[in-house]
């Protein structure tokens, strides 16, 4: 008997189970009837045909999703990650991928085992699992989950049969059919999912987030519990000042829930009670909330936003956070299709939704209750939802006072539908008269330039394709040319060799020094990394422009073939300079170095403040600071640069990617990018020129620089760290200012990005060092004396010479005579530099002791922020910069 009972309750649950698990559900990688994509291309939703044909449509800004859908090809379900969408095939229930991701292979996943069939897929951020099929007879109580993806591509067996399977960011969670228990597995460094998973909670479904997972627990109270790393736990941010609102994701409301879906660091519910939306967790700044009132049947999160779909809107979905649209004019599926029969508390969808698969339906939950106002003339039954009409009049229930509200709500339809006819009309011809008037305005003024705003001009991602920087500033070339120039790409004039490109020199026709930059095309993997190198190189480089950036002559793109042309940089890099020195080259003195460090800063800068939009580099390295003939410093290398969001704070969700000892632990471990992230890196590259060591060098106990540098600084020995090979400073101040900039490296390589300093206060700082290291101005010195080159000669060698002020008479004449001629990299100063120091020198007068204070104060002044210059510093940056 008591066998009897225990069985009999199994079947219980199952039968609620089936009845609650045919809400459908779709986290940021779960299986469902709709799925969404994201990454830097843009956002995708998708969706299956509402006419039951299980066709997918897809609406977005991905044109490797929209147009690379699968013409005709019938799905049952549907999931989506970073840049791709994956379906299970109705007809071989395998999965079928499509988009551009380079982890995930279009067409069906490799390698797939021998018949294999699969119930589910899953997709996380640049990964796909599938859950097989049970086989017939035997083994039924193992899961087979097969694995394709980044750092993913394996197949994984566990003891007890899984009845769902969801995907985070870098792991993946199974909810065991049996016990209703957790599993799961992949990389718990940044989520903790593994270590944390409830181990005697009981489940009817789960969804991954990016760094947590949700699951709705069995019972009548059916709440939401979630676990894992939370923004804050995992990134350490203030909500106020880092643009993030809401609480941690672990803060579910108590209502009980028919369904959730997790996205990057937000979760969203559907409340049991009235299907309404409630969301949880951390929300970027200007995010749409969730619609309020409408009900919705099916949802699925993307990055940092979430769609539903909401039978009020006649199935078309509707989306709310940061990133995508609000409104989808398409009309989807609001569930899949299931064999099993609707149970109590929903109802059959009426349209032919499943009609290429008999015996199967799409069970929407009923409606609660009806509004104010209304009755309920039929109950929600098998076939149709529950039916609510107007109430007649509050008393009275004879046959003639039913008739009434008929004929009521016919004479407002039909003054509804003249009022929107009359409508319609008046608002298309407002629209004619004002088009016909800007269509004459315009031809009457003529092509005139528009004055666009910053943000006005960065509020879209422009990526222009090569047939557009033809008419651009960069120049094309033939193969055969450039190959002619570089003596057929011989080894004698290679110069240099990266992963993916090999740097030539070369001699064009007239006479002009180039170096010609060759991806290399021996590896097909290598062939779709340096090509997109290659484009990236030449969309940036196309657009900027600064004096310390690399200057792209031009480019040449003929088969398989992919070169780009660049001004010859005569001095090598910094890196050969301060590791590597040639026979009979310079070693560069303390002001030289500073010099570099300030035109490199400025040029970051640049990048970083008044690029449009602005340009993450995220490979900031001594290698990559090349100096030129006159010993001015550019920077290059942008094959892994990024277009960053023209709000600074918004983050990016990328893949580090980088050179080891100057890559940010911050991006590295959570993969959050942001323009902090070369801040660190030009930390590294501060310490790098004041102590002369690589940034990871194997000859020491203390390999790493940051590591070895920042405690030594932060107790006051700053001596020990710099490079021993170099003279000290020659002038008296010259120490205080090495001290500084020690210090500004120190605040770079914080751990913490929201604590680093931006670039155009780095900038700032460096350049008073710099001003400190030359020494004050005075009556009988030169504000920079000749001897020190600090940039290019070309543009103030007239009136020039190699005496200072000193050696002539204080006349005006030979004051004159004397005239100081900056170099171009005074000369021509970015336009942040000219803002910060008007708006430092104005501050700076009224703050003059206190800064003067400070320098006499010695090692404190390690800790001192970034201010205003004292009035000596401000006259000399007045005068010289």
């Amino acid at each position: 008997m008591t066998h009897i009972k225990s069985t009999f309750g199994y079947l219980f649950k199952a039968m609620v189970f089936a009845i609650f698990s045919s809400q459908t559900v779709s986290g940021l990688g779960s299986m469902s009837s709709i799925a969404v994509s994201y990454g830097e291309d843009g956002t995708v939703f998708c969706g299956l045909a509402l006419d039951g044909s299980h066709w997918v449509s897809c609406y977005g800004s991905d044109a490797s999703v929209v147009y690379g859908v699968p013409h005709r090809l019938p799905f049952t379900g549907l999931t989506g990650g970073d840049g791709f969408v994956c379906g299970l095939l109705m007809d071989s229930n395998q999965p079928y991928c499509w988009g551009n991701n380079i982890y995930i292979k279009l067409g069906v996943p490799q390698p797939i085992p021998e018949r294999a069939e699969y119930l589910q897929i899953s997709a996380g951020d640049n990964h796909l699992c599938a859950l097989r099929k049970p086989p017939l007879k035997r083994r039924r109580n193992r899961s087979h989950v097969d694995c394709w993806g980044y750092n993913m591509t394996a197949s994984h067996v566990f003891d007890g049969a899984f009845d769902s399977i969801t995907a985070g960011s870098v792991f993946n969670c199974g909810l065991f059919a049996r016990n209703r228990s957790v599993f799961c597995w992949g990389d718990d460094t940044s989520s903790a999912v593994t270590s944390l998973t409830p181990l005697n909670s009981r489940f009817r479904a789960i969804s991954a987030g990016g760094f947590f997972v949700c699951g709705v627990g069995e019972g009548p109270d059916a709440r939401a519990r979630c676990w894992g790393q939370s923004l804050r736990m995992n990134m350490g941010l203030d909500r106020e000042n880092d643009g993030y609102a809401g609480a941690d994701v672990d803060s579910a409301p108590p209502e009980p829930m028919l369904s959730v879906v997790g996205g990057r660091f937000h979760a969203c519910g559907i409340r049991r009670s009235d299907h309404r939306v409630v969301c949880w967790g951390f929300w970027l700044e200007h995010s749409v909330p969730p619609p309020e009132k409408a009900r919705a049947n099916a949802m699925t999160a993307g990055d940092y936003f979430t769609c539903g779909v909401f039978p009020d809107y006649s199935m078309r979905p509707l989306c709310w956070g940061l990133g995508y649209p609000t409104s989808i004019p398409m009309a989807v599926s609001p569930g899949l299709c299931v064999s099993s029969p609707c149970g109590p508390g929903y109802y059959e969808y009426a349209r032919a939704a499943c009609a290429s698969s008999s015996g199967s339906r799409v069970c929407v939950p009923c409606s609660n209750g009806c509004r104010d106002g209304t009755y309920e003339s039929s109950p929600c039954s098998r076939n149709a939802d529950r039916q609510c009409r107007l109430n007649a009049t509050t008393g009275g229930s004879n046959s003639t006072d039913r008739r009434r509200p008929a004929s009521l709500q016919w004479q407002m339809l039909v003054a509804e539908l003249v009022f929107a006819f009359v409508f319609i009309l008046s608002v298309c011809a407002i629209a004619c008269i004002y088009v016909r008037y800007k269509l004459r305005r315009f031809s009457s003024r003529g092509k005139s330039e528009a004055k666009v705003t910053r943000s006005q001009a960065c509020a879209v991602k422009v990526r222009p394709e090569v047939e557009e920087l033809k008419i651009r500033r960069a120049q094309t070339f033939t193969y055969e040319e450039l190959e002619r120039a570089t003596d057929g790409f011989s080894e004698a004039s290679q110069v240099g060799k990266g992963s993916f490109s090999c740097v030539f020199k070369g001699v064009l026709r007239d006479g002009t020094v180039v170096a010609v930059k060759r991806a290399i095309t021996a590896a097909s993997d290598n062939v779709r990394k340096s090509s997109k190198e290659f484009h990236t190189e030449l969309d940036l480089l196309s657009r900027l422009n600064h004096a310390h950036l690399l200057n792209l002559l031009g480019y040449c793109e003929e088969g398989g073939e992919r070169l780009l042309v660049y001004e010859y940089m005569a001095n090598g890099s910094l890196h050969q300079h301060l590791h590597h020195a040639r026979k009979g080259g310079e070693c560069f003195d303390w002001v030289r170095r500073v010099t570099i460090a300030v035109q490199a800063a400025r040029g970051i800068e640049y990048l970083h403040g008044y690029a449009c939009p602005p340009v993450i580099h995220r490979d900031i390295k001594s290698s990559n600071i090349l100096i030129d003939e006159e010993h001015n410093a550019r920077v290059a290398d942008f094959g892994l640069s990024l277009l960053g969001p023209v709000d600074s704070g918004s983050p990016l969700s990328e893949l580090p990617a980088g050179t080891l000892g100057y890559l940010d632990p911050e991006y590295y471990r959570l993969h959050y990018l942001t323009t902090k992230s070369d801040i660190y890196s030009f930390g590294v590259l501060l310490l790098e020129i004041l102590s002369g060591r690589k940034a990871i060098d194997m000859r020491f106990e203390e390999c790493n620089i940051v590591e070895w540098a920042v405690p030594l600084i932060k107790a006051g020995d700053v001596g020990a760290v710099l490079d021993q090979s170099l003279a000290g400073p020659a002038c008296a101040e010259g120490g205080e200012a090495l001290k500084r900039i020690a210090n500004v490296a120190c605040k770079c390589v914080r751990m913490r990005g929201k604590e680093r300093p931006s670039m155009d206060r780095v900038t700032t700082a460096l350049e008073r060092a710099l001003a400190m290291l030359m020494g004050s101005p005075s009556e009988e010195q030169a504000i920079l004396p000749t001897e020190v080159v600090l940039g290019s000669s070309r543009l103030h060698k007239k009136g020039m010479s190699n005496r200072s002020c000193s050696e002539t008479t204080t006349t005006v004449d030979a004051e004159e005579r004397c005239e100081f001629r900056a170099p171009s990299w005074i000369t021509f100063p970015s336009v942040a530099s000219s803002q910060r120091r008007r708006s430092s020198m104005s501050d700076g007068e009224g703050e003059a002791a206190g800064v003067v204070a400070g320098r006499n104060v010695g090692v404190e002044v390690a800790e001192e922020e970034i201010g205003p210059a004292s009035p000596q510093q401000a006259l000399f940056l007045q005068h010289n910069f």
